[in-house]
């Protein structure tokens, strides 16, 4: 029998039954108590009554003896027929005594019953006035005159015609309490039942929605998911819909810089753009941190790309946080049901998988191919990987010369990232860089890349070698608060120059606030590093940045220099670039040479480094070592393009 949904709280359909016979039971205990209470008082009265007129008898009989002279028994009879009701057939007994003379007299009672009556009467165990003799209840009462002692008893009927009496009122005032018992114990359910449904209302929300964005959440995707899929004995069964897996690209960098007020700011943002774009009944679910899911019954994969384009475009426009206009993105996975699986925790599968090729792929959105499913769990794997790459120091670094165009002599290096992968072996960046920004590391990764630098530059120095290396840094290495502090420490540690380090921009596109950025640069440079701007002509290296910062060096894409010699277009936006970079005081580095031609072309155009496999593929740095203690030309013709003498004139 399936488990019942947690946004289904079953009533508690007891409560109403239950108060109903409590309510019940305390009417009747009441009852009992003013039953209890008026009986015993209604019989005390009738009992002190009842006393109160035996007592004048006692006393008018005794008195009458006193007054006549003579035996007890000539005077007793008579006044005794006299003052009784001979219609009264109560058992009863007159037992009158003078000196040493006696008279007793007992109707209704045998002599044995008249013996115990007197002797009950004679030990009383209380003051009541009340005794037992078989069972049978009797009032008594003495009065002691001048010369006669008059004892009177006789059996009561106060306490059976007290119960007469008060059974018949107490009847009908019982019923009354008790219609008000149910009455209030009705009226009472229903105010609790509304009450407890309000409650599990409540526990239902909070348990199935997210406190910050107010959307439902995975407890509710999966009551969804089994209402919907036939496979799990559902009972609103769709033929056909797709789950959407959406990821922010640039969540963690925004929550660690900013904090976490600023990352919630971001995800209460998100949501409400996305909600925007959902339309009934599709249903936007919060599964946790910067990932949502849409659950869209009755829709096509075709049908699923479109809201995935629609949903990319609302994710794609910047949000502010704290006065920074922040450019996160999305990554989003598509997983078709029944294609691409039939099971709730499958088909989220499916889609988590899609997301992340998504994400290598920076394409926006992903429908799952299962036919690609090895690349998928190869990289979920890397990506898993990469905490124990950094602590094991399995990233190294490999170097690239940079060379003077005229001479080809080093000049300089950019440290390139290698992994030495334990199983896989040597994997280049374009494998797993990717992967290290999906994961949130990136400015974890930036601190080792710099500490790899800065500990091979000391290495450098020691052996009289002293050339700088570049490395290359996202954006959003600059929004680690600490960074700045550990590039001083790392430099003062190892005691190395800043000048002979070089951070190149590497990220291709707008996303972050330039007032931002050029404030974290400037910090940079003050300590005395180089500043390079990578890619310069694409994305974020645009004209708009050198306007605002204050930097050392521009490297041209290599997409413009390797057909320089055919595109005119690019050869003028290369000419473009190297007036530019004299005009604001820049070195122009040419990237991707691989031909004399291009080499010599460039440096007619007045650029004055280059790289690129014309001289030399990344190097370990045992190789790359050896080409600078070597202070040859990489030039093939191991001249150059300027000969020596032409150089020196």
């Amino acid at each position: 029998m399936p488990a019942q949904p947690i946004t289904h709280i079953k009533r508690d359909t007891s409560v109403r039954p239950r108060l109903i016979v409590a309510c019940l039971a305390v009417s009747v205990l009441i009852s009992a108590i003013y039953v209890t209470v008026s009986y015993r008082l209604t019989a005390d009265v009738s009992l002190q009554t009842e006393l109160t007129a035996m007592q004048k008898l006692a006393r008018l009989l005794s008195s009458e003896l006193d007054m006549h002279e003579g035996k007890i028994a000539d005077q007793a009879g008579s006044l005794v027929n006299l003052l009784s009701d001979p219609n009264d057939d109560t058992p009863r007994l007159f037992h009158i005594t003078r000196e040493t003379e006696a008279w007793q007299r007992g109707h209704r009672l045998s002599k044995t019953e008249q013996k115990q009556l007197l002797t009950a009467i004679s030990r009383p165990i209380d003051d009541s006035h009340l005794v037992t003799v078989n069972n049978r209840n009797f009032l008594w009462q003495q009065h002691v005159g001048e010369q006669h002692t008059v004892t009177f008893a006789q059996e009561t009927t106060a306490l059976d015609l007290t119960l007469s009496f008060v059974a018949k009122r107490l009847l009908i005032t019982s019923v009354l309490v008790f219609w008000i018992a149910v009455w209030l114990a009705l009226t009472l359910s229903s105010l609790i039942a509304k009450r407890a449904q309000e409650i599990n209302d409540a526990l239902a929300t909070i348990a199935t929605h997210d406190a910050l964005t107010g959307l439902p959440n995975r407890l509710y995707l999966m009551d969804t998911l089994s209402a919907a899929l036939p496979n799990t004995d559902s009972v609103k069964a769709v033929a056909q819909g797709c789950l959407f897996v959406i990821d922010l690209d640039k969540f963690k960098e925004v929550n660690d810089s900013f904090g976490h007020s600023a990352g919630d700011t971001l995800l209460k943002e998100v949501a409400a753009r996305l909600l925007k774009v959902v339309v009934s009944p599709a249903e936007l679910i919060r599964i946790g941190g910067d990932e949502f899911i849409i659950w869209a019954p009755d829709i096509s994969i075709d049908g699923a790309e479109d809201l995935a384009q629609d949903m990319v475009n609302a994710c794609d426009t910047p949000i502010m946080i704290n006065g920074l206009a922040v450019n996160t993105g999305a990554s989003i996975g598509i997983a078709h049901y029944p294609t691409h699986a039939q099971e709730p925790e499958a088909l989220i599968v499916c889609a988590d998988t899609a997301m992340y090729k998504a994400k290598e792929q920076r394409n926006g959105w992903q429908v799952y191919d299962d036919r690609k499913i090895a690349d998928y769990k190869h990289n979920l794997q890397l990506r898993a990987e990469l905490s124990d790459a950094m602590q094991e120091r399995q990233i190294i670094m490999h170097y690239q010369a940079k060379v003077d165009l005229a001479s080809g002599n080093i000049i300089g290096v950019e440290g390139l990232c290698r992994w030495e992968h334990p199983r896989l072996g040597l994997l280049m960046p374009g494998q797993f860089i990717d992967l290290i920004e999906d994961s949130g590391k990136v400015q974890e990764f930036g601190r080792y890349i710099l500490a790899e630098a800065i500990t091979q530059a000391a290495s450098w120095q020691q052996q009289g070698i002293e050339v700088p290396i570049a490395v290359n840094l996202s954006p959003y290495n600059l929004l680690d608060p600490g960074l700045i502090t550990y590039i001083q420490n790392k430099l003062n540690e190892n005691q190395v120059s800043p000048h002979l380090i070089e951070i190149e921009l590497t990220e291709n596109e707008t996303c972050l606030n330039i007032k931002y950025i050029k404030a974290a640069l400037e910090n940079i440079k003050a300590i005395g590093i180089v500043l390079a701007i990578d890619d310069f002509g694409t994305g974020m290296s645009s004209l708009s940045y050198l306007a605002h910062l204050n930097v050392d060096v521009l490297k041209i894409d290599r997409a413009f220099v390797m057909d320089i010699e055919t595109n005119t277009g690019h050869k003028a936006i290369v000419a473009s670039a190297i007036t530019l970079s004299q005009s604001f005081g820049c070195k122009m580095v040419a990237e991707g040479v691989e031909t004399l031609s291009q080499a010599r072309l460039l440096h007619e155009m007045g650029c004055v480094i280059a790289q690129g496999y014309l001289f030399a593929k990344p190097l370990p740095e045992e190789k790359i070592k050896q080409h600078i203690l070597a202070g040859k030309t990489l030039y093939p013709n191991a001249e150059g393009l300027v000969p020596p003498s032409a150089v020196n004139a």
